[in-house]
């Protein structure tokens, strides 16, 4: 899990979706738009944003486990 602090009701909801746990269908593009929102503000780098985008169509891939392989996250 990531550590992202949030500031708003927003951020709250969006760390949700950030955090579904991979399988269900569109699990992926939940988690790629939330990683977006969290782009945008700062929050998140461009290197694991690449990450959820690459993972974005594959539902049952955990984006925190390919960062970790990749190296982008310890």
């Amino acid at each position: 899990m990531l550590q992202i602090v949030c500031e708003t009701h927003e951020d709250e909801a969006q760390k949700r979706l950030l955090n579904t746990p991979p399988g269900p269908a569109r699990s992926g593009i939940e988690r790629y738009s939330a990683a977006m929102h969290f782009y945008q503000n700062g929050k998140l780098s461009a290197e694991l944003l690449e990450i959820y985008r690459i993972c974005c169509k594959l539902d049952h891939e955990d984006p925190i486990r390919v960062a970790r392989l990749e190296g982008v996250i310890a």
